[in-house]
């Protein structure tokens, strides 16, 4: 493809996940949203925008083309990008996303949370569905193909109905758990149905967080009944990104922070006659190692601005759902009550209709 033809992108924000986690040599390339975009040969990285001058020097060290802005209006209005990646702090998403949607960008590669807030995010799905614009939320599990593999298999019940699951994570709500929650939706809504709702509860042991974003342990009601736990642990004691998920014909394990899947199956109790039990010699359903989130990421979203029928895997509506149900965890845990309602409804729509 020549250089002529490949789609301009722009990237806003060069931070962690906007670009220093490409110079982290343990990290699986690409780990950024520089990186995926420069990666991508059907894209053309064009400019970013940062702050920092600091961090344009170090994206130069990757590709001497790349253009600098430090206001994002200015790049939009002299690039003319076809993709804009969004890797700024959360408490910018709602800003710059209206920004890239009234400056006419139509594919949009959003870092999560969708906004600050819900008010926020109503108003930003209003205004998506308005300009029929297609916004790529990075809930990463979701471009991960082994997860989608397994949501395919349970989905044909490759250990049974599910009937309890638990799942860990570290480093606040809004920050990590928000990725749990939506990995357990995205794996057991077609065959448990939405969560409709939580039991929340602060945390007792103030397992390590950022200021602005407490963690909570809760308990997630799906619309057939199906209950799941959300527990938070240290991070300063190390990471975790565990999932157990049982069924009445096994167990699956997602462990290593998601690297690898195992499948525990049913077998005779040595022990006690009549009786079964899991097998501890688990069958290990993907090699144990990084995948390559990112390059699944561009890939969608260039299918996004090239056919009207291709949906984000994961769309602004499934990050607002994803905030709904956090929301109602917090609410549930400062006013110490029992349930809460969720109502997920009001915000289907399909793109282009």
């Amino acid at each position: 493809m020549k250089k002529s033809k490949k789609i301009p992108v722009c990237v806003i924000g060069a931070g962690r996940i906007g670009l220093s986690h490409e110079f982290d040599k343990k990290r699986l390339k690409p780990a950024s949203h520089v990186g995926m975009w420069l990666k991508n040969k059907k894209c053309r990285l064009v400019a970013i925008c940062d702050e920092n001058k600091k961090q344009f020097n170090r994206a130069k060290k990757l590709n001497k083309n790349i253009k600098f802005y430090n206001q994002s209006k200015k790049m939009l209005e002299e690039e003319k990008p076809k993709i804009v990646s969004i890797a700024t702090w959360k408490d910018t998403h709602f800003k710059i996303t209206k920004l890239c949607i009234n400056q006419g960008i139509k594919v949009i590669v959003l870092e999560k949370p969708l906004a600050n807030n819900i008010k926020q995010s109503k108003e930003i799905l209003s205004l998506i569905k308005k300009k029929k614009v297609k916004v790529l939320v990075n809930h990463r599990r979701r471009y991960d193909m082994e997860i989608i593999k397994l949501k395919k298999k349970l989905d044909k019940g490759i250990i049974g109905e599910v009937i309890q699951a638990s799942s860990y994570y570290v480093y606040g709500l809004l920050t990590t758990a928000t990725h749990a929650i939506d990995t357990l939706r995205f794996l057991l809504s077609n065959t448990a149905g939405e969560i409709k709702e939580v039991y929340g509860f602060k945390n007792s042991f103030k397992n390590f967080s950022s200021p602005d974003d407490s963690n909570y342990d809760a308990i997630l009601v799906f619309k057939n009944g199906l209950k799941v736990t959300l527990q938070s642990l240290d991070m300063k004691s190390y990471d975790n990104f565990d999932f157990y998920i049982y069924g009445k014909k096994g167990k699956i394990l997602i462990t290593e922070i998601g690297r690898s899947i195992l499948k525990f199956s049913v077998q005779k109790s040595p022990e006690h006659s009549g009786f079964t039990e899991l097998n501890q010699k688990p069958v290990k359903l993907c090699k144990s190692k990084p995948r390559n989130q990112f390059a699944k990421l561009s890939e969608n979203a260039v299918e996004c601005l090239k056919n009207k029928k291709t949906l984000p895997l994961c769309s602004a509506e499934d990050s607002f759902m994803d905030m709904e149900i956090i929301n109602k965890i917090v609410l549930s845990a400062k006013n110490k009550s029992i349930v809460k309602k969720i109502n997920l409804k009001d915000f289907k729509f399909i793109f282009f209709s």
